[in-house]
C-alpha cells in the first residue's frame, strides 16, 4: 500500500468516525464498500468497548461535567490563584 492509499484510507476512517454513512464514504473516496466494511466494524467495536455502546450522538441533553458548580465557584481553584 503506497502513501496515497494510506491517506485515502485514513480519510475514510475519519469520515466513518464522524458518522458519515459508509455508502457515502465509498462514493466520495472511490473505495468499494466491501473494503470499508472491516474498517467500519473496527470503529463500531471501539465505540462499544470504550463508551459502552454510547457516543456523543446518543445524548439528547447537554453533557454534565463532574464537579460542575453553576454558581461560578470551583472547588479546585483557590481564591488566591484568581
Amino acid at each position: 500500500m503506497n502513501n496515497t492509499d494510506k491517506a485515502t484510507m485514513d480519510a475514510a476512517r475519519r469520515m466513518l468516525q464522524g458518522k458519515i454513512d459508509i455508502n457515502e464514504v465509498s462514493m466520495m473516496m472511490g473505495i468499494p464498500v466491501e473494503k470499508l466494511k472491516p474498517l467500519k466494524d473496527e470503529i463500531d467495536e471501539q465505540v462499544r468497548r470504550v463508551y459502552g455502546n454510547l457516543d456523543s450522538y446518543d445524548f439528547n441533553e447537554p453533557v454534565l461535567f463532574e464537579n460542575f458548580d453553576d454558581t461560578g465557584e470551583d472547588e479546585d481553584i483557590n481564591s488566591e490563584d484568581e
